[in-house]
């Protein structure tokens, strides 16, 4: 027997998409309003804040028809080693007899060995292999102004301690970065010296030309969770068993000095925002249980921040086979649509027919669409491409408030967070379930994508900055093969 579908007239259905929408927006700022809260304080992993998080986010799937929750209670439970800065005792640098203040002068890197160090201060410019031509560094501390996008993943710190270290730098003075630490991403160097400094701190070093530090930092073992659950299709419309995982990470900076003074970072983007996001798409996908085609798992990960802990430990130790999860998709940081109603979609070369699928949905807010190609990149998704599944992930731009205080609900576009949901939506349909596809509205003289395909191919980073040099194009691929949608 054919499902009869009922055709409601057009002002009719505009009428409840509105109500809709107004719904999800509520939804989604009361998740934000919630996890960026003061109470949550951050929600820095191994703490208070951070449990409070997992809760709310446990009790909200529960409370999903359809959804049961995973592992324990629906927490997974996992710990890991991670680097923190000691007190001021113990960390300290000076340009040449003069203290910096810890914290508002300079901050030790937790890429830094541990110890005392001293010696000549030279300029090194941006710090890039070239720059060390001719020059004689041995012995010395380098000074390396970074671009400010370069603290959203790392890699452009590391790459310029690399250099420092194959030229024989004793250690390297970051400028360009805000105070504060990321995990660390990669291994300490025995003997080696890394601290972030103000523009002005540099200049001191530079005039005075010689400094004297002591490094302490810790390491110590964190403990903090994913909050796994999982909706399974009607058997007869999933004989296999496949299965897509949607995830976000919960996790953020929590309390941390900030110019001088403790501050709580609230992470109301990144990624109260995202975490929101993947709430309302369960919360969709409950809705329409009965015509799901995959099962879906949705995580929500821990330790993000300190180095896609909580990702990479599910991936290695999945709650539940990976062995016939299709495809992954993740949201990070989805609240800061510009007027420009730009939105990134990363990992567009993990999969043959991703491209053509993606292009293929209805756009009815007229996003403009950036794709980066990359199979991998700085958050959660890259884990479980690690592991040979194909994975996405969406985002608005980086801002001028992102890893700071300033983050905080109050900023966040709720309006831009309902037209990434709904964007989202019409892949989870198109991935998920047997419905059939809305009605795409007819685009206008604004429509704002760049060929027929509503495809961009510049590479997207970390601060939205399309002048990046290293652009990545690919053909869109004629047609669909069978495979990770189908």
């Amino acid at each position: 027997m054919k499902k009869q579908i009922i055709l409601l007239p057009a002002t009719l259905l505009l009428a409840l998409g509105a109500v809709q929408g107004q719904d999800v927006k509520e939804r989604l700022k009361a998740h934000v309003y919630t996890l960026a809260s003061d109470e949550f304080a951050g929600r820095k992993p191994n703490t208070h804040g951070d449990t409070l998080a997992a809760n709310y986010i446990r009790e909200q799937l529960k409370a999903m028809p359809g959804f049961k929750l995973l592992a324990k209670d629906g927490l997974q439970e996992f710990s890991y080693q991670a680097y923190r800065n000691l007190a001021a005792e113990g960390n300290t640098l000076k340009a040449g007899k003069r203290a910096l203040m810890l914290g508002r002068d300079f901050l030790p890197s937790v890429t830094s060995a541990n110890g005392s160090f001293s010696g000549e201060v030279v300029d090194m410019g941006e710090g890039k292999p070239r720059d060390y031509a001719g020059k004689d560094v041995k012995g010395k501390f380098v000074v390396v102004h970074l671009t400010p996008r370069s603290y959203a993943d790392g890699s452009e710190q590391r790459s310029r301690e690399t250099a420092a270290l194959q030229n024989g730098a004793k250690g390297i003075l970051l400028v360009g970065q805000p105070l504060s630490n990321l995990p660390a991403r990669w291994p300490t160097k025995d003997g080696f010296y890394v601290a972030k400094v103000t523009d002005k701190a540099a200049k001191e070093l530079l005039t005075k030309k010689q400094m004297e530090a002591n490094v302490a930092i810790d390491l110590s073992t964190e403990h903090t969770f994913n909050v796994v659950a999982k909706i399974e299709a009607p058997k007869a419309n999933n004989p296999e068993g496949d299965v897509l995982i949607l995830g976000a990470h919960y996790d953020h900076m929590g309390i941390e000095e900030y110019e001088g003074e403790p501050a709580i970072f609230h992470g109301a983007d990144d990624n109260a925002s995202g975490t929101a996001g993947i709430l309302e798409l369960a919360r969709y996908i409950s809705d329409r249980r009965d015509f799901l085609k995959k099962d879906v798992i949705v995580i929500l990960f821990g330790a993000e921040e300190r180095g896609l802990k909580g990702s990479r430990y599910y991936a290695a130790n999945p709650v539940e086979p990976l062995d016939n999860v299709k495809a992954m998709v993740n949201i990070d940081m989805m609240g800061r649509m510009p007027a420009e109603k730009t939105l990134g979609i990363r990992g567009l070369g993990s999969a043959y027919e991703a491209p053509a699928l993606f292009a293929s949905l209805p756009n009815n807010d007229n996003l403009e669409l950036v794709w980066e190609f990359r199979e991998k990149g700085p958050t959660d998704y890259s884990s479980f491409y690690d592991k040979g599944i194909p994975a996405f992930s969406f985002g608005t731009p980086h801002h001028v408030d992102y890893h700071k205080p300033t983050d905080t609900k109050e900023r966040v576009n709720y309006d831009g967070m309902v037209m990434v949901y709904d964007y989202a939506t019409n892949l989870i349909r198109a991935a998920t379930t047997d419905l059939p596809a809305p009605a795409e509205v007819e685009p206008d003289a604004s429509d704002r994508r760049r060929n027929p395909t509503g495809m961009r191919t510049d590479r997207w980073n970390k601060n939205g900055d399309r002048s990046d040099p290293e652009v990545i194009h690919t053909k869109i691929p004629g047609s669909v093969e069978p495979g990770i949608f189908s």
